[in-house]
C-alpha cells in the first residue's frame, strides 16, 4: 500500500494478454480512502465466488480464465507462469487479478508441502475496479 497525494493505493499483480495473445504480468492499482489507521476501497461488483483447494504438485497447463477473476491465497503456495516463461509465486495473503480471458493463458502449479486453498472471485465482464 502506498500513500499518494493523501489517498492510499493498493497494487495487485495482474495477468494481461497482449494483441498477439501472449500473457504477461502487470499491476492493477486500486484506489482506497480512509485515514492512517484504516483504509478501504469502494465496494466492488462480483459475479460469483468459490473456494478451491489443490494438493502439492497439482498442475494446470496454459489455460485462459472464463471471466476476469481475483484469486486470494488463504493457505499454501502457488506458482503462475505466463507466455514468456516469467513466474510469480503467491502464498497466504497474496492476491492476483487474472484478465487473460483470451490468448494463450497461464499455467498454475501448487508448490510447497501443504495444500493451497484459495478464494476465487469472478469479476464483471469488463474486469475493471470502481474507483
Amino acid at each position: 500500500r502506498a500513500q499518494i497525494g493523501g489517498r492510499a493505493h493498493m497494487k495487485f499483480i495482474s495477468i494481461y494478454v497482449d494483441e498477439n495473445g501472449h500473457s504477461y504480468f502487470g499491476e492493477v492499482d486500486l484506489p482506497q480512502t480512509g485515514n492512517e489507521r484504516r483504509v478501504s476501497a469502494k465496494s466492488q461488483d462480483v459475479e460469483y465466488w468459490r473456494v478451491s483447494k489443490s494438493l502439492p504438485g497439482h498442475y494446470v497447463d496454459f489455460k485462459t480464465v472464463e471471466d476476469p477473476q481475483i484469486i486470494s491465497v488463504m493457505s499454501g503456495s502457488m506458482e503462475l507462469t505466463v507466455s514468456n516463461g516469467e513466474k510469480r509465486y503467491l502464498s497466504r495473503g497474496d492476491m492476483i487479478v487474472l484478465k487473460d480471458t483470451s490468448g494463450q493463458g497461464h499455467c498454475t502449479r501448487t508448490v510447497g508441502h501443504e495444500p493451497c486453498q484459495s478464494l476465487i472471485i469472478g469479476m464483471p465482464a469488463d474486469g475493471e475496479f470502481k474507483s
